[in-house]
């Protein structure tokens, strides 16, 4: 084998013959009795060779995948590539539904469920609590009113109470209100999938998203339909906000809401109270098209103790309720009705 024919030679036949003469050459040093300090001083040009090539190899590695990474974000941040991503999400597990119902896991808060025992008792209603509630007859209302009147004036007696006037200043006329115009203008509405939905129409394959939902009520051919849903996408959540601002009466320690509810109805004449279940906390409901009947129910053990309260809640009223001892259902009332209910983290202490 030469170096003469080398470029007739393999990959493989070149490194063959480098490795026979480098053989060969150690093999001739240790004869004429060389140590082996002597070779490594005689080999160190060959070896910081060796050691700089490799460096520049694995330097251009480690820039060529920087570069991919940054790529790889740039386009991740854009409107085309997590639309098509989150359709294809989306199709992956409509697909995977027959071999695998993930659907309780979606519908969770958490993936994972918490080992806390002393709190899995904090929802329950004890006997003592319904001393709370007992003188509870009725629902007030008010107006111009403060922090201090209705959380502490009601609230923390156990009684809801209703605002007249909490959203005085809302610049949005309630006549301009329209979901579907809403959904349709909004990215992260259109592709947001509620936690939970009832409805009266067929809501087909699931799950169904908030622009499907548009359609479907939009429908002109339906006479009569109602269809309330809970929204956990927090972008959802923060979107559908503007129908509702903040109202003048709350605290800036009370935090903004984690869930809220949408309730539309159109000419849907029923005697069957809707049954909405909500974390425990604060719990805000602006009528904002239409009206609802309202019905909170005393929780176990409080059923005997406390009374039902029937109420109505009229377009503009808002109703501010702790819920921890009551059950909240609704009526939507016969005409074209829109409300909206908050859920917000609070401690009634």
């Amino acid at each position: 084998m030469s170096l003469k024919n080398g470029t007739k030679m393999s990959q493989r036949e070149k490194f063959e013959l480098i490795n026979f003469e480098v053989r060969s050459f150690y093999e001739y040093c240790k004869e004429a009795g060389m140590s082996d300090e002597e070779m490594d001083l005689i080999c160190r040009p060959l070896t910081a060779a060796v050691r700089k090539a490799s460096i520049r190899r694995w330097t251009r590695v480690f820039l060529f995948f920087v570069m991919v990474l940054a790529i790889g974000y740039t386009v991740s941040q854009t409107d085309t590539f997590q639309w098509h991503a989150s359709a294809m999400a989306r199709i992956v597990l409509i697909k995977l539904l027959p071999i695998w119902d993930w659907t309780p896991l979606y519908y969770n808060k958490c993936l994972i469920e918490r080992s806390q025992p002393q709190n899995m008792d904090s929802n329950l209603v004890s006997p003592a609590d319904c001393i709370a509630c007992e003188a509870v007859k009725n629902v007030i209302r008010v107006s111009d009113t403060s922090y201090n009147e209705v959380f502490n004036h009601h609230l923390l007696r156990g009684a809801p109470v209703i605002v007249t006037d909490a959203h005085y200043d809302w610049s949005l006329s309630r006549s301009e209100i329209n979901i579907t115009n809403l959904i349709a203008q909004d990215d992260r509405l259109r592709d947001s999938v509620p936690c939970r939905i009832l409805t009266n129409l067929r809501i087909g394959r699931q799950p169904m998203d908030l622009e499907e939902i548009a359609s479907r009520i939009t429908n002109s051919d339906i006479p009569s339909w109602f269809v309330h849903f809970q929204n956990c996408d927090i972008r959802a959540v923060k979107s559908f906000r503007v129908l509702a601002p903040r109202p003048y009466f709350l605290s800036p320690h009370i935090p903004p809401s984690h869930f809220n509810w949408l309730l539309l109805s159109k000419h849907y004449d029923t005697h069957r109270y809707k049954l909405l279940e909500f974390d425990v906390g604060l719990i805000i409901m602006s009528q904002l098209k239409g009206k609802s009947y309202l019905q909170l129910r005393p929780k176990s053990p409080c059923e005997e103790d406390c009374f039902t309260l029937n109420f109505e809640l009229q377009e503009g009223e808002t109703l501010v309720l702790g819920n921890s001892l009551w059950e909240f259902e609704y009526l939507p009332g016969k005409g074209e009705n829109l409300a909206m209910i908050t859920e917000t983290d609070w401690v009634e202490s």
